[in-house]
């Protein structure tokens, strides 16, 4: 009897949904995490204070990604191939790397501009996250830009993308809500070409 009650009780884990906690996802809305689950992307404008009281922010999307989180990574981190699917973006190569490091070449087309940079990667796999930042040694034809990709595992099937970018600073003379518009447009459109790109397995392309 004992022997039937453990083989049930093995039974119903093993068939049980595998539930994780996402810090992100639980920080979330009850409408946020409905346009999530219909597969839509959100925007949030995140405000920080520092241990001066000094109050700032950044811009981040967010999607939720049907497949599990080590073949969002194994996608994700293809750096060569991002120029399939991320929008603007014309070049993507690796030029050097090593173990939790990579730089990456970077071209974009903005409107009739072409904007060219090295991007370091600074690469936690055992956490799922990427931090950037600009290679300020090579030649970079914008003033600086930072920020982070995360995965964060939701359950056995499903993964939680977000894009953040902390700093951006083109040198250009630009009013501040003017950036913040420019974010609010190509966050989002990251986060939802990535999210077609590893719901395809890594066959979905923009089109050029």
């Amino acid at each position: 009897m004992k022997k039937i009650y453990l083989c049930a009780l093995m039974f119903l884990i093993a068939a049980a949904p595998l539930t994780l906690k996402s810090g992100e996802f639980d920080k979330l809305s009850a409408a946020e995490k409905e346009k999530l689950k219909k597969g839509e992307i959100i925007y949030q404008s995140v405000k920080t204070t520092d241990t001066d009281g000094k109050i700032s922010g950044y811009g981040q999307s967010m999607a939720l990604i049907k497949k599990p989180v080590a073949t969002c990574w194994e996608i994700f981190t293809q750096f060569d191939k991002q120029a399939e699917y991320f929008p603007r973006k014309t070049v993507s190569q690796v030029i050097d790397s090593k173990p939790g490091l990579a730089l990456v070449q970077k071209e974009f087309k903005f409107y009739w501009v072409t904007i060219r940079y090295v991007m370091k990667y600074k690469i936690d796999a055992k956490n799922y996250r990427i931090d950037f930042e600009i290679d300020k040694s090579r030649p970079h034809d914008i003033k600086d830009s930072a920020g982070f990709f995360r995965f964060e595992p939701l359950s056995a099937g499903e993964t939680l993308f977000i894009y953040g970018v902390t700093r951006v600073d083109t040198g250009l003379a630009m009013p501040g809500f003017v950036q913040e518009y420019l974010q609010k447009k190509d966050l989002p459109a990251v986060a939802e070409n990535v999210q077609k790109r590893i719901e395809s397995n890594g066959t979905w392309k923009k089109d050029d």
